[in-house]
């Protein structure tokens, strides 16, 4: 049996593993080569698109973003009556606003032909004014002047100093790319100055070098005159078409860069360098594994496999109430290892299922204990009259009061699912506020207004109290403990309007949109909570379309909420009995 096992092993070495897997090498090796290619020009096309795409926006935006500035009133009136003391500071402030709002606006320089002067901006900062008769005839100003375009792009050059303007310090050598802009009056064509922007080439270049494939490809933004504008790496000869071991693509831009060029040009050796690494690591490692592949069926063969047929017996040997099988061995390999982990296994085994009795015994044990440790809520109230009576004999007026108030406090929040009347609510409230106004003092300012005829209406429960629980959280315990606290409630129809408002703590706008968005979106789905999003929740599962519940700041004076709900009469289970919360 040894023999034939060996046998058959050796044979199935040859015909399934050793011809199947070098010519299966060979056969991939082709066809990764030209399924890598393809899916290189494919990626790359789909990145230069996007690139492109990328590119062609940030440049248009970059190009339309001086026309938004000199189209500012303060920045036009100093291009058109020139730059004086009453002009000068809206004029700064507009040009601080703009720069801070493009960090990668590096210095931008201003000319204004009224005053033949110019000026620079560095980092916010900006030069004293100079005169400059001759700057229309500098180059490019003189070929834009007389060009029918509104802008020029220079090409990436380090950051010039052009108007010696101290505010640019000597240290500073980002290589930048400049925008030049001639501004006009609009209506009547005249010439009124140029704008210079120098923008921080790795604002626009880390577009670029996303697409390089960790260095390994070459990018080139060419412009319409072929002068590079960026490049990833050093460029030899031309950038298009196919020349040989190298496989070249582009991408036209649009827009306001018309006519410009994305390149990206990818080294053959580079692109199936990992692909003949792979091919010739199969080879070797497929001779490895004819050799290892002999080697190991002479040794299982004759080592290996009759141990492993002992213990696959033994194995086979467990089940049902014989868990006492013997694994120990004197041999020291890995099968010997192997057995005296089994053997470790099985003593495992054995005492997980005592351990599971076990538990199982002491986990009843504990749940008795858990149902015999519950209290009983009536035995809280007891007690709390009972300690209150010990108050009143000891003289302890104030003490007795505050326990009193607490037991109802506590007697009614065991209702909180349930329906009141609306002089239930509003006596738990004025018992909530006693207890504040024990801890507070007397500087609790509540004005409560509610008409009589609402007061018999029934309402859910905990309605109105979360909301002066939030008063004394968000506003008096904030600082704001000169605010007072208002609540109105009158009928309104067919229905009950509830206003809740306090004065001094407020909240923004924004702040304002995001509370509604939070509390008008899906319900939570959670239980409990006495947020705002949990009344309104509570509101719309009661009464669906028939309430409402409005958020405002009183014009950043305070905090109103405002709740409308239909007119109910008292109900059954909204009474102060025991037996009614039972029953509930």
């Amino acid at each position: 049996m040894m023999r034939s096992v060996r046998s058959r092993l050796f044979g199935m070495l040859v015909i399934f593993i050793i011809l199947p897997y070098f010519l299966s090498v060979f056969i991939i090796y082709d066809n990764t080569r030209s399924s890598v290619e393809e899916h290189e020009i494919e990626k790359s096309r789909e990145e230069l698109e996007e690139g492109s795409r990328s590119l062609q926006r940030y440049f248009d935006e970059m190009i339309e973003l001086s026309y938004s500035l000199y189209n500012d009133p303060d920045v036009l009136s100093v291009f058109e009556n020139g730059l004086n003391d009453e002009q000068r500071q809206p004029f700064e402030r507009s040009m601080k606003i703009f720069s801070i709002s493009r960090p990668e606006i590096r210095q931008m320089r201003i000319y204004f032909e009224k005053d033949s002067s110019a000026l620079s901006v560095y980092q916010s900062k900006f030069s004293a004014p100079k005169k400059q008769e001759d700057y229309v005839n500098q180059a490019p100003f003189r070929t834009l002047y007389e060009s029918d375009d509104n802008f020029f792009i220079e090409r990436p050059h380090v950051i010039k100093n052009a108007n010696n303007a101290a505010i640019l310090p000597e240290s500073d050598r980002t290589r930048v790319l400049t925008i030049h802009h001639k501004v006009t009056n609009v209506l009547s064509g005249e010439f009124l100055g140029f704008i210079s922007m120098d923008i921080d080439v790795t604002a626009y270049s880390s577009l670029i070098l996303n697409l390089s494939d960790g260095g390994e490809s070459r990018l080139t933004l060419l412009d319409g005159e072929d002068r590079i504008m960026y490049s990833s790496q050093r460029l030899n000869g031309s950038e298009s078409g196919d020349e040989g071991d190298k496989l070249v693509l582009e991408e036209k831009l649009k827009g306001n860069i018309d006519g410009w060029r994305l390149v990206k040009v990818i080294d053959r050796d580079v692109l199936f360098r990992d692909v003949n690494q792979a091919a010739t690591t199969n080879i070797l490692l497929g001779i490895g594994v004819v050799l290892l592949g002999i080697i190991m069926v002479v040794v299982i063969s004759h080592i290996i496999t009759k141990p492993i047929e002992k213990m696959s017996e033994k194995v086979r040997s467990i089940g049902g109430e014989n868990m006492d099988v013997d694994f120990t061995t004197s041999r020291k390999d890995e099968l010997g290892h192997l057995e005296d982990h089994m053997d470790e296994m099985m003593d495992r085994i054995n005492q997980h299922i005592d351990r599971e009795y076990k538990l199982e015994i002491e986990s009843r044990k504990n749940q008795f204990r858990a149902l015999r440790s519950q209290v009983n809520p009536h035995f809280l109230f007891n007690a709390l009259q009972t300690i209150g009576a010990v108050a009143l004999k000891s003289g302890a007026k104030d003490v007795y009061k505050l326990i009193t108030s607490l037991s109802k406090m506590m007697r009614y929040s065991l209702r909180a699912d349930q329906w009141v009347t609306v002089q239930e609510e509003l006596d738990y409230i004025e018992t909530y506020l006693s207890m504040q106004r024990e801890r507070f003092g007397e500087g609790v300012h509540a004005d409560i207004e509610v008409d009589a005829e609402v007061r018999t209406a029934s309402i859910p429960s905990m309605l109105l109290q979360p909301l002066v629980e939030n008063y004394f959280k968000h506003s008096y315990e904030e600082g704001y403990d000169e605010a007072p606290l208002s609540i109105t409630g009158e009928r309104d129809g067919g229905s009950i309007l509830f206003t809740v408002q306090n004065t001094g703590a407020s909240i923004s706008d924004e702040d304002l949109g995001q509370i509604r968005s939070s509390i008008y979106g899906a319900p939570s789905g959670q239980d409990g909570g006495i947020g705002l999003k949990n009344i309104y929740d509570r509101l719309r599962l009661n009464f669906k379309e028939n309430a409402s519940f409005q958020l405002d700041t009183l014009e950043g004076r305070g905090f109103r909420i405002v709740m409308k709900l239909p007119f109910m009469e008292d109900k059954e289970e909204g009474g102060d009995s025991d037996e009614s919360t039972d029953r509930r």
